[in-house]
């Protein structure tokens, strides 16, 4: 099944996830249909684990006034490369 990539930014970056954004891949649905977003799937882009690899910034419309605390959380590596 094809999906495609939502990154998003929320409150609890650089606190408890990764500082950037973190990112949710949900499937694609036919016209009309609604898209879920289950954030219990979001995960760190490559850019949190290597100073080698470059990331994109989330857009502006992806930057929620809330705390997602669904998702992957920050781990020791994202720090220390």
């Amino acid at each position: 099944n094809p999906r495609f990539a939502v990154w998003f930014k929320d409150r609890t970056n650089g606190l408890t996830t990764y500082g950037g954004y973190r990112v949710v891949r949900p499937l694609v649905v036919p016209d009309g249909q609604w898209t879920v977003l289950d954030f219990n799937f979001a995960y760190n882009p490559p850019c949190a684990y290597s100073t080698f690899t470059t990331c994109p910034l989330s857009p502006p419309e992806n930057r929620l006034p809330v705390a997602i605390e669904a998702g992957l959380k920050e781990l020791p590596s994202a720090k220390g490369y």
